[in-house]
């Protein structure tokens, strides 16, 4: 069983109907020898839950998990009750695709535990697509995931950053169990999944603290070609459930807003609409740009491009070695990590080569 120390970890696994993922999830944490403690919350039917049970126990000692079964719960229920359920003193949320890196669980919970003015801490992440959608497969693609540092002094200044240009899930990262309990509470009368299930709880965790990135692999997730459920950004707004929603949403954050920096609730209220406003700007520029065709000339100019740089790359495979190693970190600053797991010689393979064995089924 796994030795517990101050800095151990939950990590929270809601599900339903997706056993083979669940599985695949439990035999990786086994594999690495996870240390953290591990919650599920299981909404399947009779028939799914008891496969679940089975390889927990398959399983044994080498992995600490805490079964629920929850069918009448939805996602968001069943990751609230886990949350009720937590004992350890920091959390992180897992989809039942995806993989948190435990050695990385742990840094971030050592730097919290000295970094009170943090509430959220990761590693780098990244996403990866198998070429058919499904639990084992070769891998088709992949891709930085966001994560994002925000460290400005006070909440307003922390939530106008987060939603300018800064949006990620907090939750994915490592947080404080107590605060990440409350932050859920204040969203169980919001109707609309994706405030009550993602914005609200993200945004009071950027309002109360800091998030810090730590220069490690932490986070892994899967990318399915089907759509997850919510709505696009139209429909979503005009739906009969969004009015309402921003109401309690709009509510909520401005009162937090103005107890964490010690300002009006008039002041609060402005600051919340000044950074909704930045995002629902930035998703309705998405959702032009991808719906509004291109003019033929741009898009035949970027198809040259494209080829171009293709045809350049194939022939002188180096260069993009070069490049992706050597320029483009030096110009931004910043690794591409969905390169970086993949080289032998890099600092983040050694985590990333364990997932990639579970997801292709070595």
């Amino acid at each position: 069983m796994a030795e517990q120390t101050s800095t151990n970890a939950s990590i929270i696994i809601p599900t339903m109907n997706r056993v083979d993922f669940v599985i695949r999830q439990l035999r990786y944490y086994a594999s690495v020898g996870c240390q953290h403690i591990i919650y599920i919350g299981d909404s399947s039917s009779k028939e799914e839950s008891e496969k679940i049970q089975n390889e927990i126990k398959r399983l044994g000692d080498t992995i600490n998990v805490k079964y629920y079964y929850l069918p009448p719960y939805n996602i968001w229920q069943a990751h609230y009750y886990l949350l009720t359920q937590v004992k350890e003193k920091y959390t992180c949320l897992s989809g039942d695709d995806d993989y948190q890196i435990p050695d990385s669980i742990t840094k971030c919970a050592e730097f919290l535990e000295t970094n009170q003015e943090y509430t959220t801490a990761s590693g780098h992440a990244v996403s990866f697509r198998l070429k058919q959608n499904g639990v084992h497969g070769e891998l088709l693609r992949l891709a930085d995931y966001k994560r994002r540092q925000i460290e400005n002094n006070t909440g307003a200044e922390r939530i106008i950053n987060f939603f300018d240009d800064n949006y990620f899930v907090t939750f994915f990262s490592v947080n404080r169990t107590n605060q990440t309990r409350e932050y859920w509470k204040s969203s169980e009368k919001i109707s609309d999944q994706a405030f009550g299930s993602e914005i609200l709880p993200n945004s009071l965790s950027l309002i109360h603290g800091k998030s810090k990135i730590l220069d490690c692999l932490g986070f892994v997730r899967q990318i399915h070609g089907q759509n997850n459920g919510l709505l696009g950004t139209f429909d979503w707004i005009t739906s009969s459930e969004w009015c309402s929603s921003y109401s309690l949403f709009e509510k909520v954050i401005s009162e937090n807003l103005a107890t964490k920096d010690n300002i009006s609730t008039k002041d609060a209220v402005g600051i919340t609409k000044q950074a909704f406003l930045a995002y629902l700007h930035k998703q309705f520029n998405k959702v032009y740009n991808e719906d509004i065709p291109v003019s033929k000339r741009s898009y035949f100019y970027g198809s040259v491009l494209k080829s171009i740089r293709s045809k350049i790359t194939k022939i002188f495979p180096f260069l993009k070695y070069i490049y992706r190693v050597v320029v483009k970190p030096r110009l931004t600053g910043k690794k591409e990590l969905h390169y970086e797991v993949l080289r032998t010689e890099s600092e983040y393979y050694k985590d990333f080569k364990p997932v990639m064995d579970s997801f292709t089924g070595h």
